[in-house]
């Protein structure tokens, strides 16, 4: 079913979301105008319209990594819309050589096409999960589609490395839908979010990404790049490969070590296993500890 649902880009998902929005506020006040209510319903309306929004789009106020826990000199660097073979490499053994792991977002697509990548970042000890096969916007899709674009992502991402990928799931842009947490919950995937907003992607300058991700660097974070271009553009990702030394610089000096995602979640017991057990040694390098 999935190839036969309409795609809806970033901007036409904001417009119909609008769009749904102003029918929330439109159905209150014609209620109002029905019962003489003045503007009872109307306000009802905005409530409801703000709080889908809020929720569509990912804002703090919903979350996006319940349960997370913070492990002492710890953070996560996550990267979404790769692999990209200009990028991906490059990042995967600067952070393995300096002794540092990160989870990587993939595109199933990208992944079917690349799938050396996604082998390197296996062997460079980084953490691969799904950010869906094609980077549509789910906020319409059908709870058949997610699964498609999960399930899909799935068995390209463990094509080249033997075994799944972690059972994280980041939607592309964070845009989701009513049921889009269910439906990947159903599939045994954790949906996840990030911190701050980091925006590498619109090329704003490489101390300007450093900048802002030094004002999210702390124990616990979970920061968000990019090594690749989700909308098939090709867009360039070098000015954050180039602000990278100067993030792991930062970090460093604060005693913290990039771990996977994974770690800073909850296992079932409601525990978190330490960085030093979960996270293996990137292979063929002399990595340093990750809480060290």
């Amino acid at each position: 079913m999935w190839d036969h649902e309409v795609m809806l880009g970033k901007n036409g998902t904001s417009v119909a979301c609008g769009l749904v929005s102003t029918l929330l506020v439109a159905g209150g006040a014609a209620l109002d105008f029905a019962f003489r209510t003045r503007i009872v319903f109307t306000l009802v309306g905005i409530g409801t319209a703000a709080v889908y929004l809020s929720y569509t789009f990912g804002t703090p106020l919903f979350g996006g990594l319940s349960g997370r826990r913070r492990w002492p000199g710890s953070f996560s660097l996550t990267f979404d819309d790769g692999p990209d073979p200009r990028y991906t490499a490059v990042i995967s053994e600067l952070l393995a050589a300096r002794g540092h792991r990160a989870t990587f977002f993939v595109l199933g697509a990208a992944a079917c096409r690349y799938p050396e990548l996604v082998a390197q970042l296996a062997d460079d000890g980084h953490e691969v999960a799904v950010h869906g096969y094609d980077h549509r916007l789910l906020a319409f899709s059908l709870p058949a589609t997610v699964r498609s674009q999960i399930s899909r992502t799935e068995v390209a991402a463990m094509a080249p490395t033997g075994r799944p990928p972690a059972r994280l799931f980041r939607a592309p842009h964070g845009v989701r839908s009513l049921w889009l947490g269910r439906t990947a919950a159903g599939m045994g995937y954790r949906l996840c979010g990030w911190d701050g907003r980091i925006f590498d992607t619109a090329n704003p300058g490489v101390e300007a990404i450093v900048t802002r991700v030094h004002r999210e660097l702390k124990e616990g974070a979970v920061i968000l790049l990019h090594d690749g271009d989700g909308s098939g553009k090709g867009s360039p990702r070098q000015q954050t490969v180039q602000a990278l030394p100067e993030i792991l610089d930062d970090a460093e000096a604060r005693g913290l070590r990039s771990v996977w995602l994974s770690t800073l979640l909850p296992v079932s017991d409601g525990s978190t296993i330490p960085a030093h057990v979960r996270c293996p040694p990137a292979s063929g390098r002399d990595a340093l500890s990750p809480t060290g």
